[in-house]
């Protein structure tokens, strides 16, 4: 503008010195001529005046003219004003987008703290689950010990018997014989007088060997019996520490189901909070979408105007280089072509200051976008993870509820099983049977005895009929009570076997309880995903 300028007053210079020669040589012809040629001297007044007449036409166009064109640059500042009002506005609800994603940031936080608080208790949820399976592998080593036992005591006892049946027929043989080699010496002295009573004492003696058997079974029967009482006993006091045992673990698995309960509570709270979060955060994603379309909208119109502006400035720059050398003829109006060019530098300084704070705003609205489009990347992922929070929380529910079904199924036929496997009444019953057989045995052994030392001296058949009858009736007596005991013997086997299924079933629910800490785990592992992500 300064090269135009200086190039309007050069040409206004040359001009002005132009029409000053004209001028005189005018002057010089008139004064040359004098009054001979009237005639020249009007046509020179005429074309003075045309002059005159198309340079006041000329001024007046180029002052509409200007006219016009400052009425242009007052529009100009008006949407200028309004541009920067928008971009002001723009700036504001840029500075409410960065509250909104500190207050982002703030909940997320609340929400990491509120997840270490979780991992917290899940991590004291595996304690208690690694507590669990101590005293489960423990419960196991106990009804392994006592298993081993129980068929110990059980071979120690069947050995015993053997023993005690081996040393009862040796001495009984012993008895026997010193008392046969009595009988036969005392029958070689009193044959004479004895011939008749050594048949009598031999059939005697028959019946006295058919009872001493009778007796050695009924002793035989007595050490058996106080064996069985012994194993009774031992078994009655294992049998009331399993079922103490049972109930300290059904214990154990109650508040085990209880602190599951709880935890899915508070998993279920912390899904609605990140529900609410997520709602929270797709408002303010909505929003700032929402104000970033009115801030592309304030600059796309910005931008049109601007072109616009730069098309009017061009227009009247162009205008301006058609009038300029009509303007400059004239020397009176170049102080006002030089306001106006000054005015529009000012224009034009306006013009680049709007569009270097445009410039800004627009790396300003990139700046927003950019961040704009992290929060999403970051809301995407968060979202994603929540959804497999959700879908991770809903396995290890589904696992945990199948866990204590299995759980609670097991307990039952463990409980059903101890139930109905306690041999103890049976055995006691058995028991006191057998007490109440050996005492019908020993009052029968004594009428029998009595009866032999009655009948020794006597030949009385009926008598020993009667006796034989009765020691018939004890052995038979005796029989059935060796298939009580035989009985009693396969409940015990039976009863082991049924410890061995319930070690069996204890086992499985140690594999539960292993399926349910693996999906605690797999919990706390995908919370410190969650965690690591935010």
């Amino acid at each position: 503008m300064s090269s135009v300028k200086q190039r309007n007053k050069h040409n206004v210079q040359e001009k002005t010195s132009h029409t000053s020669f004209d001028d005189v040589a005018k002057k010089n012809s008139k004064g040359s001529k004098g009054g001979a040629s009237p005639g020249p001297g009007i046509w020179g007044k005429l074309l003075s005046v045309l002059l005159y007449l198309s340079l006041m036409f000329a001024l007046g166009f180029t002052g509409f003219y200007l006219l016009q064109v400052t009425e242009q640059i007052n529009r100009i500042s008006a949407l200028n004003e309004a541009s920067e009002q928008r971009s002001q506005e723009a700036l504001q609800k840029a500075q409410n987008v960065l509250q909104q994603v500190d207050s982002v940031k703030i909940t997320v936080g609340t929400i990491d703290s509120s997840l270490k608080d979780t991992k917290k208790e899940l991590d004291v949820i595996s304690k208690a689950v690694r507590k669990g399976e101590t005293e489960t592998m423990r419960i196991e080593e106990v009804l392994e010990k006592l298993q081993k036992e129980i068929l110990q005591d059980l071979s120690d006892g069947i050995q015993d018997v053997k023993e005690g049946r081996k040393k009862d027929f040796s001495s009984l043989e012993q008895t026997l014989e010193e008392r046969l080699t009595e009988l036969t010496k005392s029958i070689n002295d009193n044959v004479s007088l004895f011939t008749e009573v050594q048949g009598a004492t031999q059939r005697e003696l028959q019946n006295i060997k058919m009872k001493i058997d009778a007796v050695e079974d009924l002793s035989l029967l007595k050490y058996e019996l106080q064996q069985i009482t012994t194993t009774v006993a031992d078994l009655h006091n294992t049998v009331k520490v399993q079922e103490e045992m049972s109930q300290s673990f059904t214990n154990q698995i109650s508040s085990l189901q209880s602190e599951v309960q709880t935890r899915n509570v508070e998993v279920v709270s912390t899904v609605q909070e990140f529900e609410e979060l997520k709602g929270m955060v797709q408002g303010t994603a909505n929003s700032l979408k929402q104000a970033l379309a009115d801030v592309q909208a304030s600059v796309q119109s910005l931008s049109e105007a601007v072109q616009k502006n730069q098309k009017d400035l061009e227009q009247v720059t162009s205008g301006l280089g058609k009038y300029e050398n009509m303007i400059l003829e004239n020397p009176v109006h170049a102080a006002n072509i030089e306001g106006s060019e000054s005015r529009l530098k000012g224009v034009e300084d306006t013009l680049e200051g709007l569009q270097v704070s445009h410039g800004e705003h627009l790396e300003k609205i990139e700046s927003i976008l950019s961040k704009y489009d992290g929060h999403d990347s970051n809301l995407a992922s968060l979202a994603r993870d929540v959804e497999n929070l959700k879908k991770s929380d809903t396995e290890a529910q589904e696992v945990i509820s199948r866990d204590l079904e299995e759980l609670k199924k097991d307990m039952a036929s463990l409980r059903s099983a101890v139930t109905s496997t306690d041999p103890v009444n049976e055995i006691s019953s058995l028991n006191d049977e057998h007490k109440q057989q050996i005492k019908n045995h020993e009052d029968r052994l004594v009428k029998v005895e009595g009866i032999i030392g009655r009948n020794l001296p006597e030949e009385g058949s009926n008598s020993k009929e009667a006796d034989l009858s009765e020691l018939k009736s004890s052995i038979g007596q005796t029989k059935n009570d060796l298939q009580i005991l035989r009985t009693a013997v396969d409940s015990l086997v039976a009863y082991s076997v049924k410890i061995e299924t319930n070690g069996k079933e204890l086992a499985s629910l140690r594999d539960t309880m292993d399926k349910m800490k693996s999906a605690v785990d797999i919990l706390a592992l995908k919370f410190e995903q969650v965690l690591e992500k935010v």
